[in-house]
């Protein structure tokens, strides 16, 4: 049997274990050429490096920042939908 060629179509592309979106800073650096934008965009690559080490990218960490302003109760009907159509007691 032949692995699909397919099976690894869905992961992020990664440079040196570090995920191609953090290097986009060094990208702005090329354009805006100074010594507070390069070593920041180096911090943006060190920390990302970091975060790749423990398992965390940029998705997974945009989902946990909507899941703690969303909070942890998600509703199936819309607010408009259970306030008209709803019996409230107040």
């Amino acid at each position: 049997m032949s692995i699909s060629i397919w099976r690894y179509a869905s992961q992020t592309p990664s440079a040196l274990g570090i995920p191609c979106i953090a290097y986009l800073p060094m990208f702005v650096w090329l354009f805006h050429m100074c010594w507070w934008a390069f070593w920041l965009a180096v911090t943006v690559i060190v920390l990302f490096a970091i975060l790749a080490k423990f398992g965390l990218t940029f998705k997974v960490l945009w989902q946990k920042f909507l899941h703690l302003l969303r909070g942890s109760r998600i509703f199936a009907r819309p607010w408009w939908y259970r306030h008209r159509f709803e019996d409230h007691d107040y």
